[in-house]
């Protein structure tokens, strides 16, 4: 699995609890309500805690955990709203345009663009291993 897979299946996950949000506000499904505000008990947490940290240069880094925790944090709102009967601040919150909406839409914009950027690093910036490359000069030595 690559960087760009590991995004996107992070941004189709985040971009999943809108949905779960609504079932749960309709009654059409149950909800775990106790690890949503917590960054670190999600996949892409999981990811952050781990590869993340060598596959992403340091500023991107610093960002992309800074837009998880904030989206994390509004979750967490939503679900305090819920857990309060405040039904309509939780429906406005993950509304078009609402809240819940910004973050997710700016941790999959900054994932993407994270994702984007690691390309030609993936491609071009790795290194000939130094056994490799010793091999590779006296084979063009011998020729």
């Amino acid at each position: 699995m690559g960087i760009e897979s590991d995004i996107e299946d992070a941004i189709h996950v985040h971009g999943a609890w809108k949905a779960h949000f609504r079932n749960f506000l309709s009654g059409k499904a149950e909800l775990d309500l106790s690890t949503i505000s917590q960054p670190h008990a999600c996949k892409l947490g999981k990811w952050l805690e781990g590869n993340a940290y060598r596959m992403l240069a340091p500023e991107d880094y610093e960002e992309v955990c800074r837009l998880h925790a904030e989206f994390h944090r509004v979750a967490g709102r939503i679900v305090d709203n819920i857990k309060q009967k405040d039904f309509q601040s939780a429906r406005t919150a993950i509304a078009s345009g609402g809240a819940f909406d910004q973050a997710s839409h700016e941790l999959a914009a900054f994932l993407r663009k994270v994702a984007l950027h690691s390309r030609p690093a993936n491609k071009v910036g790795k290194a000939t291993p130094p056994e490799d490359a010793a091999a590779t000069q006296s084979q063009h030595s011998a020729e």
